[in-house]
């Protein structure tokens, strides 16, 4: 008598299948990780009364005056970059409605604009629309000058680099500033762009 032999199980789609569940599961962390992932170097930053929420580099100084900040009507965060003297800053803050001095947007950018009182040879550039993460802003940039060591009998007179951009809110406003020597503006401006994409106003 022949003995029957069975046909061997076709294992082809199950090993498939173990392999797809197996790539998915090396994913996993990556697509769970978020912005950070997103963006290397970079850490998430919430202000205070969770006003908005940005990806800001993790190696530059923080300064945070929330006590102040809320005495003044408004939140956000000063950031500055180690290395090379004038340090580069950021600065990310949300004007409440009832902020003292600016009750709109609109006021706030005209002294911003505004250089009778600023180092001889600063220029504001012409006021244009942009768009940050979906919201309508205003956005122009500032040629200005720091003296540098400050106070100094002789300090160094360095041109800058300033870029506003301005968000207005259904109340109050947010302003997301940068202002760098001009010899680092290409690196400096490529982080700041990082930092707009990233942010996330709740008002």
């Amino acid at each position: 008598m022949t003995a029957k032999v069975c046909d061997a199980p076709d294992l082809t789609g199950e090993l498939k299948m173990i392999k797809i569940l197996a790539l998915l599961m090396t994913l996993a962390p990556a697509a769970f990780a978020g912005d950070t992932a997103a963006q290397p170097g970079m850490v998430k930053y919430t202000a205070d009364g969770n006003v908005f929420t940005a990806m800001v580099p993790a190696d530059w100084e923080k300064e945070e005056e929330i006590v102040a900040g809320r005495q003044e009507k408004q939140y956000g965060v000063d950031l500055y970059s180690p290395g090379k003297k004038p340090a580069a800053a950021v600065s990310l803050i949300y004007f409440g409605p009832d902020h003292p001095r600016f009750k709109t947007y609109e006021k706030y950018l005209a002294t911003l604009r505004d250089t009778k009182d600023s180092v001889p040879g600063e220029v504001a550039g012409k006021v244009t629309d942009t768009v940050v993460n979906s919201r309508y802003a205003k956005t122009f940039d500032k040629k200005s000058y720091a003296l540098y060591p400050p106070y100094a009998p002789a300090p160094e007179k360095v041109e800058m680099l300033e870029r506003y951009v301005i968000v207005p809110a259904k109340k109050g406003f947010y302003s997301l500033t940068l202002k760098t020597q001009k010899g680092e503006a290409q690196r400096n401006l490529a982080v700041f762009e990082k930092i707009l994409k990233t942010f996330k106003p709740a008002r």
